[in-house]
């Protein structure tokens, strides 16, 4: 066997391993230091307060969807609505009705059918609105006769059976 010496001593504290003559003697794996009580304590009580937070959570999205099919159920399916832009209409020198409409839709009719007249028909409710005077756009009965104008405008503009009803969601009178 050659001796590997360099000017300084060795090269190698310890002889190489040869790997013709020498097997590897069998290691012996530690045991692991037993876990400290307390650590163990609060990694559980963390992983029992993230379940029971995540339960709770759960039970409350269930407890909201329950809640929305029982009003679906009662009162059917939320309407399909086109809402048409908002119109100011000028009611003389200072006064003015700003309003915001959406038609409720017929079962079998997309939003978009109506909506692509949308400009058109807030035209054609701009000129029919500003030829009624301002008494009759403020006094009582006013939100039935604004409803039969957006009726005709709509059914003008787009074509008739597209939708079942007219919200009214603002009018204002400035």
């Amino acid at each position: 066997m050659a001796t590997h010496r360099t000017l300084q001593g060795n090269l190698f504290s310890t002889p190489p391993p040869d790997p013709l003559r020498d097997e590897r003697a069998p290691h012996h794996e530690t045991q692991p230091e037993p876990g400290n009580p307390t650590r163990l304590l609060i990694v559980v009580l963390i992983a029992l307060f993230t379940l029971a937070g995540l339960a709770y959570g759960g039970g409350i999205a269930l407890d909201r969807i329950l809640e929305q099919r029982r009003i679906e159920a009662r009162m059917g399916p939320k309407p399909q609505l086109a809402r048409l832009p908002a119109i100011e209409v000028p009611l003389g020198s200072v006064r003015a009705v700003e309003m915001q409409v959406s038609l409720v839709l017929a079962p079998t009719v997309e939003p978009d059918r109506i909506l692509r007249y949308q400009d058109r028909i807030a035209d054609r409710l701009f000129q029919t609105l500003s030829r009624i005077d301002s008494e009759t756009l403020t006094g009582p009965g006013s939100a039935d006769l604004l409803k039969a104008r957006i009726r005709e405008s709509v059914n003008r503009e787009a074509g008739t059976g597209l939708f079942r009803d007219i919200y009214i969601e603002r009018m204002v009178v400035k």
